[in-house]
């Protein structure tokens, strides 16, 4: 990539640690992007760290030595996460959600992304320091759910079903 202005290079920078949750990235990997010093890009990583701790985004992780770089740490705020929880629970307190034998309607909201990605962050915040080898779901709505939750840690999903298919790998 050519040298660009360093506006342009925080906000590329951001975008791809966001597309990238929990994947650490060294510092070598931002510099010949850009053609940046270490230190102007350590500086850039600074600014963008306070503006996700600021709005409650995240965190930067850095690593220090030859192995190390930068990973972003997707969380929520527990602010952020009451309001998100308060408008789902709004919508779903309407009388007419209730089917018969007490069971409360919900795919409209299992099968929008935003909803999802939302629940997925809120998951997933619960469990960063944690060492996840993967997220398992049955074989039920809650699969958007797993995916979401999965793609914040970097993790495989797993489903879990009553009967295996010839296109799934059998471990």
């Amino acid at each position: 990539m050519k040298k660009i202005r360093r506006s342009a290079r925080i906000a590329d920078m951001t975008q791809h640690l966001l597309e990238r949750p929990n994947v650490l990235i060294p510092l070598t990997f931002f510099a010949e992007r850009y053609s940046s010093a270490k230190s102007s890009i350590s500086e850039d990583l600074q600014i963008i760290k306070e503006v996700f701790e600021l709005e409650g985004l995240g965190e930067l992780r850095t690593l220090p030595g030859a192995a190390g770089g930068v990973k972003y740490i997707p969380k929520i705020s527990l602010e952020k996460c009451k309001e998100w929880v308060t408008e789902m629970l709004e919508g779903l307190s309407d009388p007419t959600r209730l089917l018969p034998g007490g069971y409360l309607y919900m795919s409209d909201y299992l099968n929008q992304p935003q909803y999802v990605n939302r629940l997925g962050k809120i998951f997933s915040s619960l469990f960063t320091d944690k060492e996840i080898d993967y997220v398992m779901t049955v074989e039920t709505k809650g699969i958007p759910l797993a995916f979401a939750t999965a793609q914040y840690l970097n993790v495989p999903v797993i489903i879990v079903r009553r009967d295996n298919r010839v296109t799934e790998a059998l471990w």
